[in-house]
C-alpha cells in the first residue's frame, strides 16, 4: 500500500495537469495496469523479467507487483478527489499571495484527503484480500497454507470457516479505523465552520 500511495499522487497529478505527452504516459500506465488481472501481471512479473535479467524472489514480485497495480486505483481517487475542489479554492489561495505549490499543500490536499479517505480505505482492504493471488508465483500466504492444508485433511468447508475468519480479523479494524479517522475529520470541520461563524 505504501508503493500504491507513493506513485498514485504522481501519477494523478500527471494525469490532471502534466503537459500532454505526461498525461498520455500517465494514462497509459493506468490503463494497463486497470484493464488487466493482476494475477496475469504478477505472473509476467515472476516469469517474464527473468527473461531479461531481472529475476526477483516471488514475495518481493507480490510486494512491488501488487504495488503497481493498486497505484493506478489510488491515482484515479486522487484524481477524482483534486477535481472535486472547487476553482474557487485556488483562486482564493492566490489572492491570499500564496505560490500554486503552497496552495496545493495547504488548501487543496487537505479538502482532497477527506474527499478521497472513504475509497482510499476500501482499496487497503481490498489490497489485503488480493495478497491471496500471490499463491500463483509460489508464495506462502494464507490461501496458499488453506488449499494445501485442505487437500491433506479434507476439511474444505471447517478451514475455509477459519481462513475466511482470520481475513475477517485483519480487514476489519482498517476499516474500522478508517471510519473513525472519518468522523475525526469530520468532527474537525464542524468545529472550524462554527469558529468561522463566530468570526464572522
Amino acid at each position: 500500500m505504501f508503493i500504491a500511495l507513493f506513485l498514485g499522487m504522481p501519477l494523478a497529478i500527471g494525469q490532471w495537469k502534466g503537459p500532454r505527452p505526461v498525461r498520455w504516459l500517465c494514462t497509459v500506465y493506468v490503463e494497463f495496469f486497470r484493464g488487466t488481472p493482476v494475477l496475469v501481471q504478477l505472473l509476467f512479473l515472476y516469469f517474464g523479467l527473468p527473461t531479461i535479467g531481472l529475476a526477483m524472489p516471488g514475495w518481493l514480485t507480490a510486494l512491488i507487483g501488487l504495488g503497481l497495480n493498486y497505484a493506478a486505483y489510488e491515482s484515479q481517487v486522487y484524481r477524482a478527489a483534486l477535481e472535486a475542489i472547487p476553482r474557487g479554492q485556488w483562486e482564493a489561495s492566490y489572492l491570499l499571495g500564496m505560490s500554486p505549490l503552497l496552495a496545493f499543500r495547504r488548501i487543496i490536499l487537505p479538502q482532497a484527503f477527506r474527499i478521497a479517505l472513504p475509497p482510499m480505505t476500501n482499496d487497503f482492504v481490498s489490497l489485503f484480500k488480493d495478497t491471496s493471488t500471490a499463491y500463483a508465483i509460489s508464495v506462502w500466504e494464507l490461501a496458499t497454507a488453506y488449499r494445501e492444508l485442505a487437500n491433506a485433511s479434507g476439511q474444505f468447508l471447517l478451514l475455509g470457516v477459519a481462513v475466511s475468519l482470520y481475513y475477517l480479523a485483519m480487514s476489519l479494524p482498517m476499516a474500522h479505523l478508517a471510519r473513525r479517522l472519518e468522523r475525526r475529520l469530520q468532527r474537525r470541520d464542524a468545529v472550524e465552520a462554527v469558529e468561522s461563524e463566530v468570526a464572522k
